[in-house]
């Protein structure tokens, strides 16, 4: 399992607007072959974070890294850089014990 943590920060007055439009790519990336879950939070202090498990990491990289991919085409769909910025991801190999 490859888990992507990442966070995004609705710009001033945006945060109602990121949400819906956050809710949409959610759907897009869960309905995704490859996705094996994800989970979506607002922190306390208004930022959001995703947690994203894909079965590997070249799943990440074809649904994510990819220019022409999924992530990519609804982040432009969406217009997401226009009312949110991102801040940081995290990512990583699942350790089998």
């Amino acid at each position: 399992m490859y888990y992507v943590v990442s966070r995004w920060e609705p710009l001033p007055g945006k945060s109602e607007e990121f949400e819906n439009k956050a809710r949409k790519l959610r759907g897009i990336m869960k309905s995704q072959s490859g996705v094996s879950f994800l989970e979506g939070f607002r922190t306390e202090d208004g930022g959001e974070v995703a947690i994203v498990g894909y079965n590997s990491r070249a799943d990440y990289d074809r649904i994510v890294n990819n220019p022409n991919g999924p992530f990519a085409s609804a982040v432009a769909a969406e217009d997401l850089d226009s009312i949110a910025r991102w801040v940081w991801s995290e990512r990583g190999e699942a350790n089998s014990d």
